[in-house]
């Protein structure tokens, strides 16, 4: 039992706790690629069995969220649980339309984000005030679907390690209600978390090459093949059955990433 498994969180549970009902229905280890917070829900990749060993090539893709905002209160969690720290004046709606392109935020210290070794969320708990760090991220597109001060409600496309919740206090707001609905070219709209992908659904994204029974052997002693190109490559034989995730360069195909 191993491959790709889209789940539509519901808001409340926590990530790990997906995993967890995923690792006891199907009886392997499982993991996910890119935490959502509890607040949020929306699309969760989930890995099954050795295929776990793919989430490397899924962390780094573009996502897609909805999320309400409310504007003129910021709070110390980003969203709604948290206290209001203070009041802010409104934007206007030019000014949320040109929060795109390459910005810095500021990370939420409700994340799961290490300060001195501890998690941010952690030392929050505790009580303690932590000057977070600034994260370059990206904001590819943005879209107001409605804008009805002091709530707005945006459409986004972010790089990885985008923080919904970053972008909220950059407004002066928090969010009220976060959902993922894309993570690179995987939709929500596709979660069935009744359904195990193969591996070699899980790299849509990357090159592909076909390899003979040989190369495949090859492969798994962690031998090298000839072949062009640079970057990650997804090598499979048969009907599609994933040996390997090699990467090209100077050449040869080395494999990174070998499945049993």
């Amino acid at each position: 039992m191993n491959g790709l498994v889209l789940v539509d969180k519901p808001s409340g549970p926590s990530s790990f706790a997906v995993v967890k009902v995923l690792r006891e229905r199907y009886g392997v280890k499982a993991g996910h690629a890119g935490t959502l917070d509890p607040l949020a829900s929306g699309l969760l990749l989930c890995l099954l069995g050795s295929a776990t060993r793919l989430a490397r090539y899924l962390v780094g893709l573009d996502k897609r969220y909805e999320t309400e905002i409310r504007l003129g209160l910021r709070t110390t969690t980003g969203d709604g649980e948290g206290d209001v720290l203070e009041e802010t004046l409104l934007p206007a709606l030019t000014d949320v339309e040109a929060l795109q392109g390459d910005v810095e935020l500021r990370i939420p210290q409700a994340s799961a984000v290490k300060v001195g070794g501890t998690r941010a969320y952690k030392l929050q708990r505790r009580g303690a005030t932590v000057e977070m760090p600034l994260r370059r991220s990206t904001i590819h597109d943005l879209h107001v679907r409605r804008f009805e001060p002091p709530l707005v409600e945006l459409e986004l496309r972010v790089s990885s390690g985008t923080y919904v919740r970053a972008i909220a206090d950059s407004l002066g707001g928090h969010c009220r209600s976060i959902r993922r609905t894309a993570v690179g070219p995987f939709r929500v709209d596709d979660a069935d978390e009744g359904r195990v992908l193969p591996p070699l659904a899980a790299l849509p994204h990357i090159a592909e090459r076909e390899v003979t029974d040989d190369e495949a052997r090859l492969l798994r002693n962690g031998s090298r093949l000839p072949g062009e190109g640079e970057g990650p490559l997804a090598l499979w034989r048969g009907k599609g059955e994933l040996v390997a995730v090699g990467r090209a360069g100077e050449g040869f195909i080395r494999p990174e990433t070998v499945l049993p």
